[in-house]
């Protein structure tokens, strides 16, 4: 890989980087004290703030087309390989059988494995919040069965008791919804260093309204899609006051595409008062 992206912040003599390891620096499993978890979570976005819009064909909201690029993907499995667990819910499990999402559990990258090799990072686990258990066990999920820890409210006897005979690892909490504050007592439990979240912003935004969030990437096309059905990073659901974010790293990647400059910012924020 000997694509170059773009340095604007913080300010330094040398502007090129090499995409392939813009986001592997630092190890973010070693920056915090032992059995302190760091959470992150990556978007990409439109100037105009939309993370997905509605796909006639699947009948939901997706990210759109005109907004990814493939040096967006390389940062985002850098990313995943930093992790030691990832985070994910009923949705992304349903949109994955149905086709309409790809498989982000795996890297399948010789390269990555080698890296996280090399770092230490121990093998990763899947978290999977789900309130209602109401997603299929198929060859899709099956393939990682041994790595999956499903955090549930549901009282679904049946169900529950489906995936446990199944081999699946089944936790139940209390409540209607599971809480930023039970999936930070079970990270905690397991050990886990470098939690990535890989669902849609609801989980992401309760972290951050509890502060537990540490780090959000946010890649954004310097392009406006439009339309009135969309989704945010926030919406406005559980963070009901202001919260400071600090700039740490941003990089410019400049495409020409049919005579036109496809340009996206990609940016790294550390989340203030931790």
């Amino acid at each position: 890989m000997n694509q170059m992206i773009n340095r604007i912040y913080p300010l330094s003599k040398k502007t090129a980087s090499k995409v392939n390891n813009v986001y592997l620096k630092p190890v973010l499993s070693k920056i915090n004290k032992p059995f302190k978890p760091l959470y992150y979570a990556n978007f990409l976005n439109s100037l105009d703030g939309r993370i997905a819009t509605y796909d006639k064909k699947n009948n939901c909201l997706l990210t759109p087309s005109s907004i990814k690029n493939k040096i967006d993907f390389i940062l985002f499995r850098q990313l995943h390989a930093q992790a030691d667990c990832l985070v994910t819910n009923t949705h992304y499990i349903n949109g994955l059988n149905k086709g309409y999402y790809g498989d982000i559990l795996s890297l399948n990258d010789s390269c990555l494995d080698q890296w996280r090799e090399k770092n230490k990072i121990q093998k990763q686990k899947i978290i999977i919040l789900s309130n209602s258990l109401s997603f299929p066990i198929n060859k899709k999920l099956e393939k990682y069965k041994e790595r999956i820890i499903i955090l549930t409210t549901s009282k679904n006897k049946k169900k529950l008791s489906s995936l446990k005979s199944n081999g699946y690892t089944v936790i139940r909490c209390a409540g209607k919804n599971i809480s930023e504050n039970q999936l930070n007592k079970y990270v905690i439990k397991y050990k886990f260093k470098s939690i990535y979240f890989i669902a849609g912003p609801t989980i992401v935004e309760q972290m951050i309204s509890k502060n537990l969030l540490d780090r959000l990437y946010l890649s954004t096309s310097i392009s406006m899609v439009g339309t009135e059905n969309y989704d945010s990073v926030i919406r406005g659901n559980f963070l009901k006051k202001s919260i400071k974010l600090e700039l740490i790293e941003m990089y410019m990647y400049t495409e020409k595409k049919d005579k036109e400059k496809e340009q996206t910012l990609f940016q790294v924020f550390n989340l203030k008062g931790k």
